[in-house]
């Protein structure tokens, strides 16, 4: 059904040409690298030649309704895209061997692969295999990523820690006078120590909160604009970037403020709870 799987190949662009039509029975699609070598262009025919189920050969003539392309230039060199009806009469085969189980949201791939195992257990012969299992180039980019953005994670704390202790280090000096008026109308060490942490809370509290939406709002902004990317190696098209915002990315972000503020804090709270009250009263004067 050419129709339905058009909704889920969203990853598939037609650079020349047309996609599969249910109303074109006999028309294919080639990758821009298998077309390139076979030197064929949309509108010629061409002859399918396979290996039947038997051991056999068999050979079927279709139409090149279009060329296709991808990010993966190693699929472009041998991507053969046709009708299911004629896949089965080229293998003289009948059903299908492999379904893809496509989700709304991503996020529950694992709750519907349980439910399907507890479903068809392996005595029915089926066996469900979940996505992030096959993606091997997937799973080693977003692990070199993450390793990436962590240590961009910690270049960032270590700012904001260095920041807000230099911040709340030079309050401590300007109001040294302060901290020994209140230690001397006994004002217990461990009230100032609050006081200064709790500061450095809030600084990061109210920093953070209006990073995030300063962030969420830049982010939409710039991907309601689109960032043009230059094709990757060995591809001929780029591709227009956009930033994702989620909870999690979003409360990450949040998190990483008011943890960091919270532990910059400690220090000048701690240097400000040890002031010496007859230096700390004459220390302006």
């Amino acid at each position: 059904m050419p129709d339905k799987e058009a909704e889920i190949g969203a990853a598939i662009r037609i650079s020349q040409g047309d996609n599969l039509s249910a109303e074109d029975a006999l028309g294919i699609i080639l990758g821009e690298g298998l077309a390139s070598q076979l030197g064929v262009v949309p509108d010629q025919q061409v002859v399918l030649l396979a290996s039947t189920a038997t051991g056999g050969l068999n050979a079927f003539e279709a139409r090149v309704r279009g060329l296709s392309y991808t990010y993966n230039k190693a699929r472009d060199d041998t991507a053969l895209r046709v009708p299911l009806h004629v896949a089965q009469e080229l293998l003289r085969v009948t059903g299908a061997h492999v379904w893809v189980v496509l989700l709304e949201d991503t996020g529950q791939t694992d709750a519907v692969l349980a439910r399907l195992r507890a479903q068809y257990p392996p005595e029915s012969g089926l066996q469900f295999v979940p996505w992030y299992e096959l993606a091997d180039v997937y799973n080693k980019t977003a692990a070199l990523f993450s390793r990436q953005m962590n240590f961009v994670k910690l270049i960032i704390g270590l700012i904001i820690i260095f920041s807000i202790t230099n911040t709340l280090s030079m309050s401590v000096m300007e109001r040294t006078g302060e901290i020994g008026t209140l230690l001397a109308i006994g004002t217990r060490r461990r009230q100032i120590k609050q006081l200064f942490f709790t500061e450095g809370v809030l600084l990061g509290l109210v920093g953070g909160m209006s990073g995030v939406l300063m962030g969420i709002l830049l982010a939409y902004a710039i991907s309601a604009i689109g960032i043009p990317m230059p094709p990757p190696p060995g591809m001929e098209h780029g591709y227009t970037g956009r930033i994702l915002v989620n909870a999690s990315l979003v409360g990450g972000v949040f998190l990483l403020a008011l943890g960091t503020a919270a532990l910059a804090s400690l220090y000048p709270a701690s240097k400000a709870s040890r002031l010496q009250i007859v230096d700390a009263l004459r220390h302006n004067r």
